[in-house]
């Protein structure tokens, strides 16, 4: 008897008619007299879609009669339109024979109406990218189009169902045209279980952030890309009945790596149509509030005024409208605080300006903020907001201010130059006493070494050519200082001619260079996370890598926002980029 002869291939379906959107079960089962029964090769299943499988699942019995094995092979499966279509025979080859299972007809109707709601799965999900995968990660976003500067969620989730051990982020998404906040997770990701397409799968979230986009039209959130620790359950080949007994309960570990897709986002552009003259490029939802610590004081004494602008958006870059401030008033540089909320999977906050005034004089003043503007993405419209004028009442002072100061119209940084335009007369002068010898002075003897120095210094010069020449990595942090120099001197023309985006390109171009020649990174690793935890490898303290990202993501979002700038804030703009450089040059 041929070993073909002991072999019996059938197929069956848990119900032959269904509906365009339910799912069936489609089933194979092998059975023979061995343990070592040969896999078979599967159906096409055109005009199905297969949501999971194949499963497989072994049964042995030992009887009378002798070993009797079977393996099945089930199939997840939902009609892609209706109609009747047939499943055709699966097929085994053994000893040059071809063995064929029954073909299996069914009839797909436009919905079924069972006599009772299933419940075995009233919460399973749908979701096509999942077909039939244990390890798939996804980017998932709550919004597809949304007007610049609107906030985006963004989450990336990785989806198993084998044991995963650990795993590491190898590529973070820049995700170039967006400004970005990150939500802090647990260091360990929590871990929960949904059905997808009727099979459960472990659940995770490995990164949320909030996305602002900063140009309008058709943007890309790039992949993200892990590698991890997957551990792959392994069989021996089957001898005998006693050798599923020693199968590895553990399984192996095997490296796995997974990349999410990249979605499309449109981009709207904020509407012309009714935009106010001070708005800013704000979008989100806000209000203000203006307060002072006392509404009535001495004159020479300090009140403290404080703006305060509060709501969801992206807070950081929030522009706070002026304040008109009266003239005779000594005003002291505002101090401004930003606070920042990540809550309920959004981004939020605060941004309070504080102003100290001393009144100098007595009398009546208001003060009162310029108007704030806003774009509610929620109502498509602008919103303007503007708050009550706050009444100071000055009284007397116990010193009256008397002198130049209360005399004249000097401002007080006048006052305190009056003390430096009178160049005074030199009273000692030094002379050299007669029959000075020069010969015998260092200086001169000096002069005679000069030669050999400078032959010295042009051969060091000479070995420090040639490193440079076989050491990329050295000539890039050598040339950062002069190639920075160069972009900041370029910003610093700009700031004349008031080029807004010639401006901040260049501070990008600067700040970017710098970092990128210092610490030898190239153009495609260079993100916002990578380059944090580049600086922080070589010890940059945290004030000013906190700085330093500040300035970079305020350039870009600059560069394309489509906000003004006054000539102050470029000014005063440029002054941080190149302290914050200045600062980063004693750690790199």
């Amino acid at each position: 008897m041929s070993f073909s002869a002991d072999i019996s291939l059938n197929a069956t379906v848990d119900k032959n008619q269904v509906g365009v959107n339910d799912r069936f079960l489609y089933t194979i089962e092998v059975t023979g007299t061995s343990t070592n029964l040969p896999k078979p090769i599967f159906p096409s299943f055109e005009g199905f879609t297969i949501l999971s499988g194949p499963n497989t699942s072994t049964n042995i019995q030992l009887g009378t009669g002798g070993i009797r094995a079977s393996n099945q092979y089930s199939f997840y499966l939902r009609p892609q339109k209706e109609g009747k279509f047939t499943i055709t025979p699966a097929t085994l080859e053994v000893d040059d024979e071809t063995i064929s299972s029954n073909s299996i007809q069914i009839t797909v109707v436009k919905s079924t109406v069972p006599a009772q709601p299933q419940k075995q799965t009233p919460k399973s999900k749908k979701d096509e990218d999942l077909l039939g995968e244990n390890l798939y990660l996804k980017t998932f976003i709550d919004k597809k189009s949304v007007y610049q500067n609107q906030q985006i969620l963004v989450e990336y989730k990785l989806y198993f169902r084998v044991d995963v051990r650990s795993y590491n982020i190898e590529k973070v998404p820049a995700n170039p045209g967006f400004w970005m906040e990150e939500f802090k997770l647990p260091s360990q990701p929590r871990v929960s279980n949904e059905i997808i397409n009727g099979v459960t799968y472990r659940v995770a979230t490995l990164r949320k952030v909030a996305l602002f986009p900063t140009r309008s039209g058709e943007l890309t959130i790039e992949p993200m890309t892990i590698s991890l620790d997957a551990v792959v359950k392994t069989k021996r080949r089957s001898r005998s009945i006693f050798d599923d007994f020693f199968n590895d309960p553990f399984g192996r570990t095997v490296k796995k790596t997974v990349s999410s897709r990249p979605l499309k986002i449109n981009v709207k552009p904020l509407p012309k149509t009714g935009r106010p003259a001070d708005f800013e490029g704000v979008v989100g939802r806000y209000s203000i509030s203006l307060k002072a610590d006392k509404t009535e004081l001495k004159a020479n004494e300090a009140v403290s005024v404080q703006l305060s602008i509060k709501g969801d958006g992206n807070v950081k870059l929030l522009k706070p409208p002026k304040i008109n401030l009266p003239a005779d008033m000594e005003i002291y540089d505002p101090k401004e605080k930003t606070n920042i909320t990540r809550d309920n999977n959004k981004i939020s906050g605060s941004k309070v300006v504080e102003y100290v005034l001393v009144p100098r004089f007595k009398g009546e003043y208001t003060i009162e903020p310029d108007p704030f503007s806003y774009f509610d993405p929620t109502k498509s419209k602008y919103v303007t907001l503007k708050t009550d004028p706050i009444s100071l009442s000055i009284l007397e002072g116990d010193v009256p201010t008397s002198g130049l100061i209360a005399g004249s119209s000097l401002s007080k940084q006048e006052v305190e130059l009056l003390g430096e335009d009178i160049r005074y007369i030199k009273e000692n002068a030094e002379f050299y006493p007669i029959g000075r010898k020069l010969y015998k002075e260092w200086l001169y003897l000096f002069s005679y070494l000069l030669p050999v120095l400078g032959l010295v210094l042009a051969w060091r010069y000479s070995i420090y050519r040639n490193q440079l020449r076989g050491n990329i990595g050295l000539a890039r942090r050598r040339k950062a200082g002069r190639i920075v120099s160069k972009h900041l001197t370029r910003a610093r023309q700009t700031l004349k001619s008031n080029d807004r985006e010639e401006f901040y390109r260049a501070t990008t171009q600067a700040l970017q260079g710098f970092v990128s020649d210092r610490l030898n990174l190239q153009t495609s690793d260079f993100s916002l996370v990578n380059v944090e935890k580049d600086l922080r490898k070589v010890n940059v303290g945290d004030d000013e890598i906190e700085e330093y990202l500040a300035c970079l993501q305020e350039s870009d979002f600059r560069r394309y926002s489509g906000s003004g700038s006054e000539a102050g804030e470029l000014k005063s703009f440029y002054e941080r980029v190149r302290k914050i450089l200045t600062r980063l040059e004693k750690y790199i």
